[in-house]
């Protein structure tokens, strides 16, 4: 990665740090190298990242699964506080619906998912900074697009309520917290 995808990305990071409680149990899916982790590895409980280019790695508190990110997970129903999605959420194409169906299983009761998004205008941005050299610009040919807006229906659809949106990053990006619906309010 180049100097503006970190500084990029520790923006990121930082606008979604503060809705991760203490002493969580926490997932993220498409990490990359497990740094979002590793940032806040002494606010949580525990913490799993699955992505098909990390190192794996273990120890008390984190471990790295190197697995493509797959339309289901190997945890047992309710087993986290918290999902993280950070830009990727774009690159998962037309199994958007069925990944918004595997994070409810895998949230708790009252558990909540936090997602980046950039808005689909960004992409020619990325590739012309991937063109100056200037990024790495990594997966953009992934991103299909992605019209953010649609994205609140498909997580309310699926049984979410919408928490938060707030746009960062000069309105280049999204931030969206999702809560699961308690057991007695979900939609069916």
């Amino acid at each position: 990665m180049k100097k503006l995808d970190y500084i990029l990305r520790n923006w990121r990071y930082s606008m979604v740090e503060p809705f991760i409680p203490e002493d969580c149990e926490i997932l993220d899916i498409g990490g990359y190298d497990g740094s979002f982790l590793l940032r806040i590895k002494n606010k949580i409980k525990k913490g799993y990242c699955i992505d098909p280019l990390i190192q794996p790695f273990k120890d008390d508190k984190l471990e790295f699964i190197k697995k493509k990110i797959s339309k289901k997970f190997p945890f047992p129903d309710s087993s986290f506080d918290v999902i993280t999605l950070l830009a990727v959420f774009e690159h998962l194409g037309k199994e958007r619906i069925i990944f918004v169906e595997e994070i409810f299983r895998l949230l708790k009761e009252e558990g909540i998912v936090v997602l980046t998004v950039p808005d689909k205008f960004v992409d020619s941005i990325l590739k012309l900074l991937s063109i100056l050299n200037l990024i790495d610009g990594m997966s953009i040919e992934e991103h299909d697009k992605y019209n953010v807006s649609g994205t609140p229906d498909i997580f309310t659809k699926k049984g979410f309520v919408l928490k938060k949106w707030k746009k960062f990053q000069l309105g280049l990006n999204n931030l969206f917290i999702f809560k699961k619906k308690s057991g007695d309010n979900i939609l069916v």
